[in-house]
C-alpha cells in the first residue's frame, strides 16, 4: 500500500529504524519553510508541472479507496436498520429515530471536527513540517474527547428527551436505550476519523479501506448474534456496531506502528499540541456547520413529506437513501482534493493549486452528471430495491429526475468545498451553506412543496436543488476573487508559532543575586 507517487518515488524521504517516534528523540523534519530542499517540498514541486493526465490518475488513486471506505461506513447504519426489520415495527421506528439522532448530535459533529485535519496536515505535511502533522491529530483528538462530555449527555438523557419529541412514549424508550449503547463506540469513532487524516495527508489512504473491509463483514455479525441470537434485541444492534466502531482505531494504530514510513510524522506526545486551539477549533466548527447544515436540511425536508401522506413519506425516504449512496462519491473525491490542494498550499506552490483546482471543477462536474445519469437510467428499479408497494414506488420514480438534477449541483458543492478545506477557508462554506440552507433553500423548498405550486416531492428536491445552487456560485465567486497566497502565508504564520512555542519551552531560570554571590548569568532547563 505504497502511497508515494511513481513520478516521484527517487525524492521520497525513506526513514530508517532510527527515525524519530517520541519528543526529545530530534526533529529534523520540521524544516524552514524557506527551505526548498526538503523531500516532500522537492516531489511536490516536481509534480506541481505533471500532465492532466497524471494529475487524473493521482486523483484517482486517491479517491479510489476513499469511495469504498465511505461507502462501507454507511454499511453500518444500513445493517442496523436490517437487523431491526427483522426484530418488530417498533424496533424498526426506534432505530429510525435513534440513527437520525445519532447522525445530527454525534456523527456529523465529528465528521465535521475531522474536516479540520484535511486542511491542517495536508498543509502541514506539504509544507514539510512533517511532526506538527502528529501534533495536529494529539490537538483533534483532545478536542473531540470535549466534545464527547456534552455529546454523551444528551445521548444519556435521550430517552428523557425524546419524551418530548415522540408520541409513542415506547419507542422513545427504545430510541434512547438505544442510543445509550451506542455511547460506547462513540470515542472509536471519533478516533478512526482523525487517525485516518494521520495517514491521509501522507498520501496513504488504503488503510482506512482494509480496516472497513475487516470490521463490516464483523459489525454485520456481531449485530445479528448480540440482538438476534442472544436475545437484546435493538439494544444488541447497538452493541455490535459499538464494538466495532472501537476495534476500527485499534486495527488502524496496529498499522501506524508497522507501517515505520508514516513515523516521519510522529514527533512523540508533546505538550506543544495543546497551545494551538485556534486554528484546531475554528476550522472544526466551520465544518461541523457544513455537515450540520446540509444534513438537517435533508431531514427537515423528509419530514415534511409526511404532512402530503404517508406514501409521499416512503417515497422521500428511498429518494433520500439513494442520494445519500451516490453523494459519497463526490463527498470522497472532494477529501482527496482537500489533501492535494493543501499540499500544494503548504508548500507555497500556489499557481499549481490553482491549475489543478480547475481541472478538479471539471471532475465534479463530470462526476455530477454520471450521478445524475445513472438515476434517471434507474429510475424504476431502484425504488423497487427498497419497496414492494407501487404507490411508493410510482411517487419515487416520478420524482427521480428532480433527485438526478440535485446530484449534479450536489458534485459541484463538494468539489467547492474541498477546495476550500484544502485552503483552510471552510469558514466561508460554513456562513454561506449555513446561511443559504435556512434562509431560502428549506423555505423554498417547503414553499413549493406545501405552498400554491403544489409540486410535493419535485418542490423539495427542486428548492433544495435551487439553494445549493445559489450556494455553488457564492463558493466560486469567493474562490476566483481570493488572494490563494494568503493561504499559504496563513501555513508560514501557523509552522512559525508552533516553532515558536517549541522555543519558548526552554525556560530560563534567574536565582536570587544574593545566593549566587552576585551571579547573573542564567542557567536554561528544558521542560
Amino acid at each position: 500500500m505504497e502511497s508515494d507517487d511513481d513520478t516521484s518515488s527517487s525524492e521520497t524521504y525513506s526513514p530508517g529504524e532510527n527515525t524519530p517516534l517520541f519528543s526529545g528523540q530530534g526533529d529534523s523534519t520540521d524544516s524552514d519553510d524557506s527551505d526548498d530542499s526538503h523531500p516532500v517540498k522537492r516531489r511536490l514541486k516536481g509534480q506541481s508541472k505533471l500532465s492532466l493526465r497524471l494529475e487524473l490518475g493521482i486523483l484517482s488513486r486517491y479517491s479510489a479507496p476513499l469511495i469504498a471506505t465511505y461507502l462501507l461506513q454507511y454499511t453500518y447504519s444500513v445493517t442496523t436498520t436490517f437487523v431491526a426489520g427483522h426484530l418488530s415495527a417498533d424496533d424498526l421506528a426506534a432505530a429510525s429515530i435513534g440513527l437520525t439522532t445519532m447522525d445530527i448530535i454525534g456523527l456529523d459533529i465529528f465528521e465535521g471536527m475531522a474536516t479540520a485535519l484535511d486542511t491542517l496536515c495536508a498543509q502541514a505535511y506539504g509544507s514539510g513540517h512533517l511532526t506538527q502533522v502528529g501534533l495536529h491529530v494529539q490537538c483533534m483528538l483532545a478536542l473531540m474527547a470535549l466534545a464527547l462530555v456534552p455529546v454523551g449527555a444528551i445521548w444519556g438523557c435521550s430517552p428523557w428527551m425524546l419524551g418530548f419529541l415522540v408520541k409513542q412514549p415506547e419507542l422513545a424508550l427504545k430510541a434512547g436505550s438505544f442510543l445509550q449503547v451506542s455511547l460506547i463506540g462513540m470515542p472509536g469513532y471519533a478516533a478512526f476519523e482523525a487517525l485516518k487524516r494521520f495517514l491521509q495527508a501522507q498520501g496513504d489512504f488504503t488503510p482506512g479501506l482494509v480496516v472497513l473491509v475487516i470490521c463490516t463483514p464483523v459489525n454485520a455479525f456481531l449485530s445479528w448474534w448480540f440482538a438476534i441470537k442472544l436475545g437484546l434485541g435493538l439494544n444488541g444492534a447497538a452493541l455490535g456496531a459499538a464494538v466495532t466502531n472501537d476495534l476500527r482505531p485499534i486495527l488502524l494504530l496496529v498499522y501506524i506502528v508497522f507501517r515505520k514510513s508514516s513515523h516521519v510524522c510522529w514527533g512523540g506526545f508533546s505538550s506543544q499540541a495543546f497551545r494551538h486551539w485556534g486554528p484546531t477549533f475554528k476550522l472544526s466548527l466551520a465544518g461541523t456547520a457544513v455537515n450540520l447544515a446540509e444534513w438537517s436540511a435533508f431531514e427537515i425536508a423528509t419530514f415534511s413529506t409526511s404532512y402530503i401522506s404517508t406514501d409521499h413519506l416512503a417515497a422521500q425516504t428511498v429518494l433520500t437513501t439513494v442520494s445519500d449512496v451516490m453523494w459519497h462519491i463526490p463527498f470522497s473525491v472532494s477529501v482527496a482534493i482537500s489533501t492535494r490542494i493543501g499540499h500544494f498550499i503548504g508548500a507555497g506552490l500556489v499557481d499549481a493549486a490553482r491549475r489543478v483546482a480547475k481541472l478538479y471543477a471539471v471532475v465534479f462536474v463530470a462526476i455530477g452528471v454520471f450521478d445524475g445519469v445513472f438515476l434517471l437510467c434507474l429510475r424504476y428499479q431502484l425504488p423497487a430495491l427498497f419497496t414492494n408497494d407501487l404507490v411508493v414506488r410510482r411517487i419515487a420514480a416520478g420524482s427521480m429526475l428532480a433527485v438526478a438534477v440535485t446530484q449534479i449541483v450536489d458534485a459541484i458543492i463538494c468539489g467547492c468545498n474541498g477546495t476550500l478545506r484544502g485552503l483552510g477557508r471552510q469558514d466561508i462554506a460554513g456562513w454561506t451553506v449555513f446561511g443559504v440552507n435556512y434562509l431560502a433553500a428549506v423555505p423554498l423548498a417547503l414553499w413549493l412543496e406545501l405552498g400554491s405550486p403544489h409540486w410535493g416531492l419535485d418542490g423539495v428536491w427542486i428548492g433544495l436543488a435551487i439553494g445549493m445552487a445559489v450556494v455553488g456560485i457564492i463558493e466560486c465567486g469567493f474562490m476566483k476573487r481570493m488572494d490563494w497566497a494568503t493561504c499559504a502565508g496563513a501555513v508560514r504564520s501557523r509552522a512559525y508559532e508552533w516553532r515558536s512555542s517549541r522555543r519558548s519551552s526552554t525556560v530560563t531560570v534567574r536565582p536570587p543575586v544574593e545566593s549566587l554571590g552576585g551571579l547573573r548569568r542564567s542557567s536554561s532547563h528544558r521542560v
